[in-house]
This record gives C-alpha cells, structure tokens and sequence, in this order.
C-alpha cells in the first residue's frame, strides 16, 4: 500500500539528480484520498526537495514516518522509518545506471502528450502534459502533470533510482503539480501531489549528509532481493 501511495511523490526523483540552476528548493504536499482508515495516516504527506548541482536531497514525512534520500553525485542512500522501524539502503550511480539500462531494454516508454493548457504554480507558469505508461500488468497507467521548463532536468540528470517510482520518460522540464487515478486490493485512490513553494536561496553542503547511525542498512542487491520478495508475496495473495 505504503508503495502505490509514494509511487506519484517519488516521480520527482526520476528528473532530479542534477539541475542547470545551482540551488533549487522544492516544497510539495501530497493528499491520498480512498484510503481505509488504517492507512489513513498515509493520506497527507509533505515533501522537500534540496537540489545543488549534481546532489539531491528528498525528505518525505507523514503521521506513520519518514524517508529520506540522498545522492551526493556518487552514491544514493535512502533511510527509512514507519513505526520505530528504521531501515535504509545505499546504492551507487554505477549500479543505478545499471538498472536503468535493463528498465529502459524491457520497459516501453511513455507517451507524453503536451497540452496547450497553461497555469501559474508558486511562481511558474506550467504547461499541462498527460504522461502515459504501461505497467507490468501490462495496463495503461494514465498521470497529469503541469511542467515548468524554467526548471531545467538535462538528460544527464535523469539517472536516479527509478525503482518503484513512476517513470515520466522525456518529459521536458519539472513536475510542480501531479495527479493520478489507482487501484490496489480493490480500492480506487486519487493521489495528488502539489508544489507550495520553489526556491533558489543557497544551500549548504552540510544539507546533504546523513547519518545512518540506528538504521539497519543493506546492500544495494539485498534491498532489491527484498522488494521482489515482497512483490512475490502480493501477487501470490492476490492469486496473480
């Protein structure tokens, strides 16, 4: 569950490990709606994103946790905490970019069709685009975005972690405001994500270090192993 309702809030990290503007600060909420009450504490979520050059940083919080994750330009480490539960993982660019290529050889990608639609969002004027995916149930995943391209995502900056998150192809410039339908177990969702503020203020290098002192950490191949192993599990209950 925890997985579909970031699916939209982590699409912002397929564009932003590295920007043409020095520092970029990007303030977004999030609001699930659809939700049974035990996961109700998943419907809000805010989201901050510090970009300097190459180094990212996103902090996701909700009432049930926390993620945190960190590229320095070399290395992505990502901690987690939901219920005093405190996990993390560290991968390298080199082991990104690895999956990256199996992804894009297996994956078809997606169909990004601009409108000629136009609003202001903190400050940007944002085209309205619908990205089209297909997923591996092999059904069509249909997502609104308005883009700004005052915020610059080369291609070279398009490397992130992709992994359980939406991917938004070529989609030209970043996402200030998203919105999408889903389904899972049998419940209609609508999650949408939206930008409250961007700023371009100076960032200090220290924003993007981390301690991982009390989090159980893994292996890049470990984490992995553990979300095919989880996948595994859902679908063998949901009888797929």
């Amino acid at each position: 569950m925890k997985k579909i309702i970031s699916t939209v809030a982590l699409a912002v990290l397929t564009c932003g490990f590295s920007y043409a503007q020095e520092n970029v600060t990007v303030k977004m909420n999030v609001k699930v709606e659809g939700l049974p009450p035990e996961y109700a504490g998943f419907g809000e979520q805010e989201i901050v994103n510090s970009i300097k050059g190459d180094k990212h940083k996103s902090e996701m919080s909700s009432m049930m946790g926390s993620n945190i994750t960190v590229f320095d330009g070399k290395k992505l480490t990502s901690l987690n905490e939901q219920m005093g539960s405190k996990t993390g993982y560290t991968a390298t660019k080199e082991e990104m970019d690895a999956d990256k290529a199996k992804d894009k050889a297996k994956e078809t990608k997606p169909k990004i069709e601009y409108t000629t639609d136009k609003k202001t969002i903190a400050g940007y004027e944002c085209t309205k685009a619908i990205v089209t995916s297909v997923g591996k149930d092999k059904k069509e995943n249909k997502m609104t975005v308005w883009v700004t391209d005052k915020i610059k995502t080369p291609e070279s900056g398009k490397s992130g972690n992709r992994r359980g998150m939406m991917d938004l192809g070529d989609l030209k410039g970043y996402p200030l405001e998203m919105e999408m339908s889903a389904n899972q177990q049998g419940m209609d969702m609508k999650i949408m994500v939206t930008t409250s503020e961007v700023s371009t203020a100076p960032i200090d290098d220290s924003v993007f270090n981390v301690s991982t002192d009390g989090y159980k950490m893994s292996t890049y191949a470990e984490y992995k192993a553990e979300m095919k192993k989880m996948e595994d599990a859902q679908k063998a209950a949901s009888g797929k």
